[in-house]
């Protein structure tokens, strides 16, 4: 008797302890969103930084043991220069999607924050977590940004309201590599100063023959985007010789196994490469960084301060 009256209790007060948890998690969460937001127009400038170029690469389904000479020789010896961070740790979020993952590296924060859960953007939370592409613009109108993708949700739904140019046409990744050298080339149709691309092949091929450097369909496409990243890399240096001071970023959403990424535990899955790459800047030492972390760093490298950004952002500049 004693026990069933227990078990009624428990039934009825378990439930009431975590919706009055839920109340004041959601209702903090709430208060802090509002605290933040009342410092959305203070922003401080280093004059000496707000002109530096920016270049994101993403190249989506990157399974980090993948990073092989013989596969990606270009971005394999990229990665033991001196002057670039690079880990094949890089933590994704715990919904490994590939559009949370997305919107954590544009946005700075966690997928718990922009709401983005799935490859459908439903609830999704821009409004109050923008892509740092918001933080720039509201600095200047004159620094360029375009972005230029084979996965058209990233430009529909994440970007239409945050960059210059964010063209929606679906096209593959070779012709994203043809407009992004028109862009740095030839200024069509703008010269960009911050630079988002999005290749897609190798997780469509990953999804179709399996995420493996050991199956030669994988390693073939790994291969073929490496020639990408290098051509753009050496229109990149061509840039800096002539005075431009370009950081240039190489980034994932997620790895894979088998032709699934939705194993979250699995490290094959839920950790991917990133690089952070420039003549002279400082990068963190023994740090493992995470998809929030790159929104921070872009911000640090222009000079770019925001305390709306500081209190909402879950990641941290790798930048020394």
């Amino acid at each position: 008797m004693i026990l069933q009256i227990y078990l009624i209790y428990m039934k009825k007060i378990v439930p009431l302890i975590l919706l009055a948890f839920l109340c004041i998690y959601y209702g903090c969460k709430k208060d802090q969103v509002l605290d933040c937001n009342q410092y959305s127009n203070d922003f401080t400038v280093d004059s000496t930084k707000i002109s530096r170029k920016v270049i994101i690469i993403g190249i989506d389904g990157f399974r980090s043991d993948a990073m092989q000479q013989s596969i990606c020789p270009f971005m394999y010896n990229l990665s033991l220069n001196n002057n670039v961070y690079y880990t094949p740790n890089h933590i994704v979020e715990g919904d490994t999607y590939s559009g949370p993952n997305w919107s954590s590296l544009l946005t700075g924060v966690h997928y718990d924050k922009h709401s983005v859960t799935d490859n459908s953007f439903v609830g999704s939370d821009y409004t109050q977590y923008p892509p740092f592409f918001n933080y720039i613009e509201k600095i200047s109108s004159n620094i360029n940004t375009a972005s230029i993708v084979n996965w058209t949700p990233i430009n529909e739904f994440t970007l239409p309201n945050s960059v210059d140019y964010a063209p929606q046409e679906s096209i593959n990744d070779s012709i994203v590599f043809e407009e992004v050298k028109e862009l740095l080339i030839n200024s069509n149709p703008l010269s960009p100063d911050i630079l988002f691309i999005h290749f897609d092949e190798l997780d469509a091929t990953g999804h179709t023959y399996g995420f493996s450097p050991f199956i030669e369909e994988y390693k073939s496409t790994l291969n073929r985007i490496d020639s990408y990243v290098n051509g753009i890399f050496n229109i990149i240096e061509n840039k800096r010789l002539d005075g431009e001071d370009w950081i240039c970023f190489i980034v994932s959403d997620h790895g894979g196994v088998g032709t699934s990424h939705g194993d979250a535990n699995n490290p094959k899955v839920n950790k991917t490469i990133f690089y952070a790459q420039h003549p002279t800047v400082e990068f963190k030492a023994n740090y493992t960084s995470n998809q929030t972390d790159l929104a921070a760093t872009i911000l640090n490298f222009l000079g770019i301060s925001n305390p709306e950004f500081d209190c909402k952002t879950d990641g941290i500049s790798i930048i020394e």
